[in-house]
């Protein structure tokens, strides 16, 4: 999947994010040793997969980032290759940056119930609400009929896990691949095979504690160790959002929508 708004190309981050957190270790020529541990939840275990809410966490602070979203709406038989290809070039125009597409997932059940979007797309981190509805104001795709702009929550985090003796890396993407769980819980996440183990970067709706625990079962089964070994950590740097009183209302900046 797109990166959103990455001010760091995807394999160099991910790249670091192994060094930093697979196992706590670190990279040395020819080997790997052993350092501090990688973050890990210390909240019970949420399981709440079920229904048509937005599921709470708790991998949340620097896993869980307030963005901005777009929500689409095509004319009947558009193009939505043209209609991305518009959208990221206005974005770079209006110095937004790069849009993240992402699932529908992302609104709020309010929303969805007003309007269920076909194409989704999230701008980077700071990015304000306004800053987006002004960029869709300004350079509205003749084939978008309809579009909202919306503050919503996502999930910015990346499982990684160093293989069992003998164990490949490779075989581990194509493993859990093969499995299919991986896409059956994330959609769309991007696998990156390193000579040390593998990365799995997820960016979209807020996944539950039940999720997360099925991903990381998954990945210790490719890898031959236990799922405790699967870390969790976060993209970006910063506080991100705090879910320990629950999810915060995301009304400060006006959401918008327009026609043709």
């Amino acid at each position: 999947m797109a990166d959103a708004g990455a001010r760091t190309p995807l394999n160099v981050c991910l790249a670091v994010l192994l060094v930093l957190i697979c196992g706590g270790a670190v990279a040395r020529s020819g080997g790997w040793v052993a350092g501090p541990a990688a973050l890990t939840p210390v909240a019970a275990v949420v399981v709440d997969d079920a229904g048509d809410d937005q599921a709470t966490t708790s991998f949340d602070g620097p896993m869980v980032r307030r963005r901005a979203a777009i929500a689409i709406h095509p004319v009947a038989g558009a193009d939505r290759g043209h209609i991305t290809a518009e959208l990221q070039a206005a974005a770079r125009a209006a110095k937004i940056g790069e849009l993240a597409p992402a699932t529908f997932a992302v609104f709020s059940e309010e929303m969805l119930n007003y309007l269920v979007p076909e194409m989704t797309f999230v701008a980077p981190e700071g990015v304000a609400v306004s800053a987006t509805e002004a960029m869709m104001r300004d350079h509205q795709p003749k084939d978008v009929a309809f579009y909202l702009v919306q503050p919503v929550l996502v999930q910015d985090l990346t499982f990684a896990v160093i293989p069992g003796d003998g164990v490949n890396p490779r075989k581990v993407k194509a493993r859990a691949d093969r499995e299919g769980v991986l896409t059956d819980s994330l959609g769309s996440y991007t696998t990156l095979v390193q000579r040390a183990g593998i990365t799995v970067r997820y960016f979209g709706a807020i996944l539950s504690d039940g999720t997360i625990q099925t991903v990381r079962e998954a990945l210790g089964r490719a890898a031959e160790v236990p799922a405790e070994r699967v870390q969790v950590s976060p993209n970006e740097p910063g506080p991100g959002v705090d879910l320990a009183d629950g999810l915060p209302h995301l009304t400060d900046d006006e959401s918008t929508h327009h026609t043709h």
